[in-house]
């Protein structure tokens, strides 16, 4: 049950949070809201962002996989030392080129991962712009007293 003691304490910690936020008041819920989807927008574009990376990695260690376990088989089937070293260079070149294609895939995650964070930080630095156009010039008035 809630006693009487138990509301200040929720509006100050709600409060606690609207100040953090940098807004003044419960009024301010609407700017609020816009932070909270903003921040919503960011998380999901970074999961969209993982979840293409865990993919294009997954089908990427498949392919190396196979590949690999094809050049494998040719050891089998060498008769002499050209073909030993015909084999050896095919797998090198598959683990090589999986490689490539494994750095490639995290280059582009970090691209991502970038370029949310810098769209992040614009949105924020608008804001904050916004807001600061918004409040009234309180320099000018101490100056002018």
């Amino acid at each position: 049950m809630a006693t009487k003691n138990e509301a200040p304490v929720g509006f100050d910690r709600v409060n606690a949070v609207f100040a953090w936020w940098g807004l003044s008041g419960a009024d301010n819920t609407g700017k609020l809201d816009g932070q909270f989807k903003r921040f919503q927008a960011f998380t999901s574009d970074l999961q969209k962002a993982y979840g293409e990376t865990c993919s294009a990695q997954m089908s990427t260690l498949l392919a190396a996989n196979e590949r690999v376990g094809r050049s494998l088989l040719e050891f089998v089937r060498c008769r002499r030392p050209q073909d030993v070293v015909a084999a050896e260079s095919n797998v090198m070149a598959a683990i090589l080129e999986e490689t490539s294609l494994q750095t490639k895939t995290w280059l582009e995650l970090s691209q991502k991962v970038q370029e949310c964070c810098a769209n992040m930080a614009r949105e924020s630095a608008s804001e904050i712009r916004q807001r600061e156009n918004e409040i009234p010039d309180v320099r000018g008035r101490v100056r002018a007293s």
